[in-house]
């Protein structure tokens, strides 16, 4: 019997998943999470043959959940289902290990076909992913910096948290107001896939120049 854990803190959301993983996996023993670290206690007690994660779930740590997964149970398949841009985030969690990336809005038979690819050991993309990959790879790009998606704002916003400026300290420095800044961390934190300092710190260190 194939064991699924859906990490989703959206309960309609998990019975959607749910149906599509019983419509092509053969009574399947379902199991959820509405954090992670409620998915990481669940991993102590039960082996899983597939993971479906969503990224925005409280205790989230960005790619660092990957990492935490993988030692939690090397052998578990790793599926993202996210509402977050897939074109920016898939390459990133694709590098970190997982088995496939789904985007929320996919049909009923992406997700079908989604879930089927992982459990066959073959690695999942929608066909919007693969071009832009290919595309990339002819170019001689095979996966972008995500820091050059930052604006110039972002980018000084940055520097300073990387410097352990708080967020008041960052306005007063540049003349911002702490709404501002705090919408731009907001942004920088979602466009570097990261929940928190520490993630970001490893972000920047792996594609900065």
């Amino acid at each position: 019997m194939n064991k699924i854990l859906i990490v989703d803190d959206h309960r309609m959301t998990c019975l959607g998943i749910q149906i599509q993983v019983e419509k092509v996996i053969k009574a399947p023993r379902v199991h959820i999470a509405d954090s992670f670290t409620e998915a990481i206690r669940q991993l102590e007690d039960n082996y899983m043959d597939l993971i479906i994660l969503d990224l925005g779930i409280p205790g989230g740590l960005g790619t660092a959940m990957i990492e935490a997964l993988r030692k939690q149970q090397p052998g578990a398949r790793i599926l993202v289902c996210t509402g977050r841009d897939e074109l920016l985030f898939a390459p990133l969690y694709l590098a970190a290990g997982v088995n496939g990336f789904l985007h929320k809005a996919s049909s009923d038979q992406q997700t079908q076909s989604a879930i089927l690819t992982v459990m066959e050991d073959r690695q999942y993309v929608s066909g919007l992913v693969q071009q832009k990959m290919f595309k990339d790879i002819l170019n001689g790009n095979p996966q972008k910096n995500p820091l050059e998606s930052l604006s110039v704002r972002e980018k000084q916003v940055l520097a300073l948290l990387l410097a352990g400026k708080w967020t008041k300290e960052i306005a007063d420095e540049l003349n911002l107001k702490f709404s501002t800044v705090s919408t731009q961390k907001t942004r920088i934190f979602q466009k570097l896939a990261v929940e928190n300092i520490v993630d970001l710190v490893r972000i920047v260190d792996r594609y900065q120049p």
